[in-house]
């Protein structure tokens, strides 16, 4: 995702961009949906995967934007979209040009292709640009080599599902600390709390929720004092690894505990198991952190390893 946060910390941006979007965020309160995403990217193997083919015709005054992007959370309620395409006037794929664009438009369509296991709420559908006319201004940026830039941003560009899916994670056990404290068995006096299963059950999960919170408050303090060294990239791949795992383990956990009435979709666990479910697939993967991670502990240069799957062309 190339988002608001992207833009603020990033120093190719100039400070009148930031301010324009900082007026529009706090002042104007509009709501912004990013992607880089299109058909075909993976969140496994990152690279080339994600240079974009969504094309930028320059015309008088502005371009023409004609493309597919896929996994726009938030599309149908937004009033800004940041979307990277690639200006046609350029042979070289790397070329990315990052646009804010408003929504809607004329030119603009969603396809409703949103029927998922988890993450119902976000609506990341399909969106499709036929022709759609944004002026000069729109443009925010412009980079020759996209690659080395995508790597390199700032750490929550590619690393907000950490802090969401930490979310999750605590929502799911307090929920089930809710129920456990209150639901007592027909025929008992003391709540389910009270059982030696249940409590041992609570305290795995009370470690697994302040160990991930504990390692996302490492990763955000490093990145705010160090920047993007070796030692807060490792510290916000280990973040997101442990996360994606702990939010799983958290929420099947709170499912057992509290039984077959956290199976209805009336029961908050339901919905909460279904996102956590999806924790360790959402970039960056769990086995692109651990791979990240290894070669950072390593001290291996990427450069020096293979690529895990053949390059095209």
């Amino acid at each position: 995702v190339i988002s608001q946060e992207t833009v603020y910390d990033d120093p190719l941006f100039p400070r009148e961009t930031k301010e324009r979007l900082a007026k529009l965020t706090v002042h104007e309160q509009k709501l912004f949906a990013a992607s880089i995403s299109e058909m075909g990217t993976s969140s496994l193997v990152l690279g080339p995967t994600f240079i974009p083919t969504g094309q930028a015709h320059r015309v008088s005054g502005g371009y023409l934007l004609r493309g597919r992007k896929i996994f726009l959370s938030m599309i149908e309620a937004c009033d800004y979209l940041t979307l990277a395409m690639h200006p046609d006037d350029s042979a070289n794929p790397h070329t990315l040009c990052l646009f804010l664009v408003p929504h809607p438009l004329p030119g603009q369509r969603i396809e409703k292709v949103w029927d998922t296991l988890g993450m119902r709420a976000t609506q990341s559908n399909d969106f499709i640009l036929e022709d759609c006319f944004v002026p000069d201004e729109a443009l925010l940026v412009r980079v020759e080599n996209c690659l080395p830039w995508l790597y390199e941003r700032p750490a929550w560009g590619g690393f907000s599902y950490t802090g969401v899916y930490l979310g999750v994670g605590v929502a799911a056990y307090r929920e089930a600390c809710r129920v456990l404290r209150e639901r007592v068995p027909r025929g008992f006096s003391q709540p389910l709390s009270y059982h030696p299963d249940i409590r041992h059950r609570v305290a795995e999960m009370s470690v697994d929720v302040e160990a991930a919170r504990l390692l996302v408050y490492q990763a955000g303090w490093l990145v705010d004092t160090e920047g993007m060294t070796p030692t807060a990239r490792a510290a916000l791949l280990r973040a997101k690894a442990f996360v994606g795992e702990a939010v799983a383990r958290v929420t099947r956990s709170a499912l057992n505990a509290c039984g077959a009435h956290a199976l209805f979709k009336t029961s908050p666990l339901e919905r909460l198991f279904r996102d956590g479910a999806s924790a360790s697939i959402m970039p960056p993967a769990s086995d692109a952190c651990l791979n990240g991670l290894g070669m950072l502990e390593l001290g291996l240069n990427p450069k020096d390893i293979l690529p895990p799957l053949k390059v095209k062309g």
